[in-house]
């Protein structure tokens, strides 16, 4: 949920209770002065700094590293994390939508799977999903920060047969630039995808 324009938790912030600070989404003008990043954020219609396709600017960047009010780069990676559902995410894999699961991707990003030992494109790691046999069901169990972006664990069953994913997202601008996953059942591809022609050997 975003709870700021540049990325900072309010929920987690101590000096909101004391200073009686609702929070820059409510407020038209800080009482502690114009915020640079908040009148850019609004000026160009976006909810918080991550939707921006100039993130992460030298502006939002010095606040978050600032030597006082800094958090080291937290609510850089909070505004990034925003801007990427992973939960949406997911439900589009689980029910197959090769229509929307592009938006979620930078055009060259890169997907490996690591116990059967293959890479792919975006539109290959579409195609593999889309063209599952069969219907599959997924549940996110777990989800962390990463300095790239997410770890997630997914419980995945599908035509009886039940397995976990370990996702390591690498997450730019709100879209996924590398997904590096681990299954629980480590294997070569199937014969499925093999004679669909896609990817190529990680090693």
């Amino acid at each position: 949920m975003v709870e700021s324009r540049c990325g900072i938790k309010c929920s987690t912030c101590s000096y909101r209770e004391s200073a009686g600070c609702p929070g820059c989404l409510n407020m038209n003008k800080l009482f502690w002065g114009e915020c640079d990043v908040k009148k850019c954020c609004e000026s160009k219609k976006h909810d918080h700094c991550g939707q921006c396709a100039d993130f992460a600017c030298s502006e939002a960047t010095s606040m978050s590293y600032a030597r006082k009010e800094g958090d080291n780069g937290e609510r850089i990676m909070n505004s990034q994390l925003w801007a990427f559902d992973v939960h949406e995410f997911c439900r589009n894999v689980v029910t197959q939508n090769a229509a929307e699961l592009p938006k979620f991707f930078a055009p060259d990003a890169v997907i490996c799977w690591h116990d059967s030992n293959e890479q792919l494109t975006m539109e290959e790691y579409i195609r593999a999903n889309c063209e599952y046999p069969g219907t599959w069901d997924g549940k996110i169990l777990r989800i962390e920060k990463t300095k790239e972006g997410l770890m997630t664990i997914t419980k995945i069953s599908s035509d009886g047969l039940q397995f976990h994913i370990t996702s390591f997202f690498t997450i730019l601008q709100g879209k996924v630039t590398r997904l590096d996953e681990y299954y629980s059942e480590v294997g070569d591809a199937p014969q499925w995808r093999k004679d669909m022609g896609i990817g190529k050997p990680i090693s």
